[in-house]
C-alpha cells in the first residue's frame, strides 16, 4: 500500500497536481488543497489522501507496539514505510527515539551491574572483579551495530542528512554514557590520587606501588594502568568508528556531517579521554621508573651471556610501556610516553650501567700475567663481569635501534595522518641520539682497556728503537734473512687480545683491536721519527709495514689499513729516488694523504742522500 501511494505520489506531481517542489516535502498529498488539479485527479488525490491516513495510523500504531515489544524486525519493516507515507520527520524521530531506547537500557543495565561489583567492599578480589572495559566495550558495541545494521535503511527512507541526525543522537546518549563511566573509574580507582603518590614517588625513591614498591604491589599498578590504557584504546577506536561514518555520510552529500566532525574533539566524552590519557602518561612514568630500579636491584651476571641481566630485563619493560603507549592511539600521549621512555634510558639506566673504568683493567695483560685458568672462567669471574660491563653498552645502543626501528613500524598501523606520524617520528629521532650516545661510552671504554694494554706490547714495539735503518748491502741481506721484531711483537699481540675475543661482542672486540692497532701506529711512528734512512733502510720499512698489515688482519672483520696508512706513506717517502718525485704522489687523487706537507717535508728529511735544501724547496 505504501508502495502504491508512492506511485501515485509521483504521478501526481509529474502532472502538476502539486505545484513544483511539493513532492520533495514529505507528505504533501496528504494536503487538502490540490489546486491546479483535474477534476478526476482532485478526487483520485482524495481516495489516495483517506488511504493514507489510515494507513499511517495503522503503521503507527504497529510501528510502537513493535518497538514496545522490542520485535525489531518489525521496527526496521514499518520504519521503511514511514517516510513513504509522508511521516518523514516523525518516523525520522520515532525510529531514533527506538534505537536510543536500546542502547540506553542496555547501557542502564551494564552500569547498574558495575555499580553493584563496586559496592562490594573493597579488597583485592573484589577491585578485580569490577570491569569497567566490559561495561565501556558493551556501550560502543551496542552503538556501532545500531549503525552498522540500520545504516542503508534509514538513508535510503530518510536521506543522508537523516542519517546524520540518527547517528547524533545514539552518540548523544553514548557520550553521556561513557563519560559517566570514565568518571566512575576515575574516582573509583582513585587515579589522581595515584599519580600523586607516583610522582612523590619518583622524588623519594619509592615509585610505583607505594612505599617500598614491592612486585606485588607493581603487578598491581600494571593492572590499573593496563587498564586506563583500553579504555583510552576503545575510546579513540570509537572515535575513529564514528569519523569514518561521517566521512561517508559527507561523500553521500550529507551536509550535517561536516560540522559533526568537527564538534567530536571539544566534546565532553574526548574531554573526560584526555584527562585519562594525561593519568596514563603520569602513571606510566612511574612504573618505568620503579621498573627499570627494580631491574637495576636483581641485576646479576648470567652464566653464557654477553651481558648481565639488567639490559634484557630494561628493554622489555620498556618495550612494553612503549607499546602500550602507541596503542593509546593519542599522538601527544604516544610523544610523551616515548619521551619518557628516552630520558630514563639516559639517566636511570645509564646510570646503572656506569662504572669506574678501574674495573675493566682486568681485561688488559694475557692469562699468563693475570694468573688465569681460562677453562675455569664463570659469571663470577672478575673478568666476565667486566666484559659483560663493557658489553652493556654495546647491546643497549643496538637494542635502542631496534626499539626505535619496532615503534617506526607500529607509527604507521597507529597513526592514519602524516603530521601525527612526524610528531612521533621526531620524538623517536631522539633515541637515535642516545644509542650514539651509548656508542661513544663503549668505544671510549674500549679505548681505556687498549691503554692498559699497552704498556705490555710496548717492550715488543720498542726493539725498533734499537734497529737501524741506514743500512748496507750486508746488513739489509741479514734484515732480509731474519725477523727481528715482528714475530714477537704479533705473537705478544695475540697472547693480549686473543683471550678476550669470546668474552666481548663483536663490535666490542672490534675497537679494542683498532684501538690498541692506532696506538700501536703512533708509537712506531714517533720511533721512526727519530731514525735516518737510506733507500735500503726505506725498503725494510716498507716490507715491515706490509708485513704488519697482512698479520694484523686476520685479528679482526674490518680493514687494518687505515690505522697504519701513516706509516704506508712514510714507507713511501722513504723509497723516492729525489725529493721531487713526490710531486707525481702529491697531485695523485688515488692517495689520499694523511701526511701534511710540513710532515712530508719531515719524514724526506730522515733520507740520508736527499739534500735538505732540495726538501724545503719543495712547494
Amino acid at each position: 500500500a505504501a508502495e502504491r501511494i508512492q506511485d501515485f505520489t509521483q504521478l501526481y506531481f509529474a502532472v502538476g497536481g502539486g505545484g513544483d517542489g511539493g513532492s520533495r516535502k514529505g507528505g504533501s498529498i496528504l494536503a487538502e488543497d490540490a489546486a491546479g488539479a483535474s477534476h478526476a485527479l482532485r478526487d483520485s488525490a482524495a481516495v489516495v489522501r483517506e488511504t493514507a491516513r489510515s494507513l499511517r495510523e495503522i503503521v503507527l500504531e504497529k510501528f510502537e507496539r513493535a518497538a514496545r515489544e522490542r520485535d525489531h524486525e518489525q521496527v526496521k519493516r514499518f520504519a521503511a514505510i514511514l517516510g513513504p507515507i509522508g511521516l518523514v520527520e516523525s518516523g525520522l524521530a520515532a525510529f531514533t527515539k527506538y534505537l536510543v531506547g536500546l542502547v540506553s537500557s542496555r547501557a542502564t543495565a551494564d552500569y547498574d551491574e558495575l555499580l553493584s561489583e563496586i559496592s562490594v567492599p573493597r579488597g583485592a578480589s573484589s577491585e578485580g572483579r569490577v570491569d569497567f572495559h566490559k561495561c565501556l566495550t558493551n556501550l560502543f558495541r551496542d552503538v556501532a551495530e545500531a549503525v552498522e545494521a540500520n545504516r542503508d535503511l534509514i538513508a535510503e527512507a530518510y536521506g543522508a542528512d537523516g542519517f546524520v541526525g540518527v547517528l547524533a543522537a545514539l552518540h548523544g546518549e553514548c557520550e553521556q554514557r561513557a563519560t559517566q563511566i570514565l568518571r566512575k573509574h576515575i574516582e573509583f580507582r582513585q587515579l589522581a590520587r595515584l599519580a600523586e603518590d607516583a610522582g612523590a614517588g619518583d622524588n623519594n625513591g619509592a615509585g610505583a606501588g607505594g612505599e617500598g614498591g614491592s612486585a606485588s604491589r607493581v603487578k598491581d599498578f600494571e593492572r590499573t594502568v593496563d587498564e586506563v590504557v583500553m579504555l583510552c584504546v576503545r575510546c579513540e577506536e570509537y572515535n575513529s568508528l564514528l569519523v569514518d561514518v561521517l566521512d561517508q555520510a559527507r561523500a553521500s552529500g550529507s551536509s550535517a556531517a561536516e560540522s559533526k566532525i568537527a564538534s567530536l574533539p571539544s566534546s565532553p566524552l574526548n574531554c573526560c579521554v584526555r584527562e585519562l590519557n594525561a593519568y596514563y602518561t603520569s602513571l606510566e612514568d612511574a612504573y618505568m621508573a620503579r621498573t627499570i630500579a627494580m631491574a637495576v636491584e636483581m641485576d646479576e651476571c648470567v652464566e653464557g651471556s654477553m651481558t648481565s641481566s639488567l639490559v634484557e630485563d630494561a628493554f622489555f619493560l620498556l618495550q612494553k610501556c612503549s607499546r602500550r603507549g602507541m596503542a593509546t592511539g593519542n599522538v601527544q600521549c604516544v610523544c610523551s610516553v616515548l619521551s619518557n621512555v628516552n630520558n630514563h634510558l639516559c639517566n636511570a639506566y645509564l646510570a646503572a650501567l656506569r662504572h669506574d673504568n678501574s674495573v675493566y683493567d682486568c681485561l688488559a695483560g694475557t692469562p699468563e700475567d693475570l694468573q688465569l685458568d681460562l677453562s675455569a672462567l664463570d659469571n663470577t669471574s672478575p673478568q666476565c663481569k667486566a666484559a659483560q660491563a663493557l658489553n652493556n653498552f654495546d647491546v643497549s645502543a643496538e637494542y635502542i635501534k631496534k626499539l626505535k626501528q619496532d615503534l617506526d613500524a607500529h607509527t604507521f598501523e597507529v597513526f592514519r595522518l602524516a603530521e601525527n606520524r612526524n610528531r612521533v617520528q621526531s620524538c623517536l629521532s631522539d633515541m637515535i641520539r642516545t644509542s650514539q650516545e651509548f656508542e661513544k661510552i663503549a668505544a671510549s671504554t674500549a679505548d681505556h682497556v687498549a691503554l692498559r694494554l699497552m704498556p705490555r706490547l710496548k717492550p715488543s714495539v720498542d726493539v725498533v728503537q734499537a734497529l737501524s735503518f741506514d743500512l748496507s748491502d750486508a746488513e739489509y741481506a741479514s734484515r732480509e734473512a731474519e725477523d727481528t721484531w715482528l714475530s714477537d711483537f704479533l705473537s705478544k699481540l695475540e697472547d693480549a687480545l686473543g683471550w678476550v675475543q669470546p668474552l666481548l661482542t663483536a663490535q666490542n672486540y672490534e675497537h679494542l683491536v683498532h684501538s690498541v692497532l692506532g696506538q700501536v701506529a703512533k708509537r712506531l711512528e714517533a720511533l721512526l721519527l727519530q731514525k735516518r734512512f737510506n733507500q735500503l733502510g726505506g725498503l725494510v720499512l716498507e716490507k715491515d709495514v706490509r708485513n704488519i698489515v697482512a698479520c694484523t688482519s686476520a685479528l679482526t672483520q674490518r680493514t687494518v689499513r687505515d690505522k697504519f696508512a701513516r706509516l704506508s706513506q712514510m714507507a713511501t717517502l722513504l723509497n723516492l729516488e729525489t725529493p721531487a718525485e713526490v710531486l707525481d704522489y702529491w697531485g695523485d687523487d688515488a692517495m689520499m694523504w694523511r701526511l701534511t706537507p710540513f710532515e712530508v717535508k719531515r719524514v724526506l728529511k730522515l733520507r740520508t742522500e736527499f739534500d735538505l735544501a732540495a726538501v724545503d724547496a719543495l712547494p
